[in-house]
């Protein structure tokens, strides 16, 4: 009876720590930024026509600091990391104890991209904005978060480039959020619409359910 489709649990996976990406990302690079860094301090450093013999001997001496310094700075950031990485998992812990947190955020960003792009001129825009803020959205649903950042990171966008645009220009910035917010107001209704399919199609398997189950009542007439 459930519009959306059931699937196997997907099992979670802890998440990398990031003390470890940061590591392993200075691991990874280690190579590459000595050769780099040593060949051009010893070639910085070296006289003019200097035997291959003086500049590996350079090299010798640098790469002692360079090992010294990399491996420093490898391990505060890695300790930095780690120190930080409590702060993460607070706000995961605070999520997952708010599921209503993902749709909370989804309403508040609709609601300051239509604010915003009421400062923007154009009736089609407002007629747009007026069309998008109505009770259409279903925060709860992914999809609908996902078309939520979308909203507010266009909106925002223009905005900005409207702010700044010139008298020549700022006609093309308007047209493109017309578009733009057209695009997403089509996107939304075709959701709406999917939505509203499968609802309808889980009232008509509840009351074939219900007619299969009980049949006609005992008491209809009577």
């Amino acid at each position: 009876m459930n519009s959306v489709s059931d699937r196997p649990a997907l099992i979670a996976k802890a998440p990398i720590p990031a003390w470890r990406i940061v590591g392993g990302a200075f691991l990874h690079f280690a190579v590459p930024v000595y050769v780099g860094t040593v060949a051009v301090a010893t070639l910085f450093k070296a006289p003019a026509g200097a035997p291959l013999g003086d500049l590996a001997h350079l090299a010798l001496g640098y790469s002692g600091w360079f090992l010294a310094g990399y491996a420093a700075l490898a391990l505060a950031a890695t300790v930095v990391a780690a120190a930080l990485e409590p702060l993460a998992g607070l706000r995961r812990r605070r999520d997952a104890i708010d599921p209503r947190r993902a749709a909370n955020d989804s309403r508040m960003r609709v609601t300051h991209a239509l604010a915003e792009a009421r400062s923007l001129p154009g009736a089609d825009l407002r007629r747009l904005v007026d069309v998008l803020a109505r009770p259409r959205w279903n925060h709860d649903d992914e999809r609908y978060q996902a078309l939520s950042r979308d909203l507010a990171q266009v909106v925002h966008a223009m905005a900005v480039a409207n702010d700044t645009a010139s008298d020549e220009s700022r006609t093309d910035i308007l047209a493109l959020a017309t578009r733009s917010l057209q695009r997403i107001d089509d996107t939304l209704s075709d959701m709406v619409a999917e939505r509203s399919r499968l609802d309808h199609g889980d009232a008509r398997a509840v009351a074939r359910y219900v007619e299969n189950r009980y049949g006609p009542s005992d008491f209809a007439g009577s």
